[in-house]
């Protein structure tokens, strides 16, 4: 697996970074004075990689967030359908 080396420096001024990378699957090599001290990895890089569209996808929707995407839906459709019959100007 490929790795980014990064000085402990800045691991410690950018951990918030550093580990929204790690949750998306990167890994990185923690180095101090030029040596690799550590490694910061996923603790299971397959489950995390689709963990994020699996819990989008089990959060159901509300009534009033149905009724609205509906809503949208609706006035697409009734847009298209009005541009479909407008008469060719060209």
């Amino acid at each position: 697996m490929p790795h980014q080396a990064i000085s402990l420096r800045e691991a410690n001024q950018n951990f918030s970074r550093l580990m929204a990378a790690v949750e998306r699957g990167e890994v990185f090599a923690i180095t101090r004075r030029g040596r690799e001290v550590a490694r910061l990895s996923p603790s299971n890089p397959a489950a995390r990689a689709s963990q994020g569209a699996a819990a989008a996808e089990a959060r159901p929707l509300t009534d009033a967030a149905l009724a609205e995407r509906m809503r949208r839906l609706e006035t697409l459709v009734d847009k298209l359908l009005s541009a479909l019959a407008a008469p060719d100007t060209k």
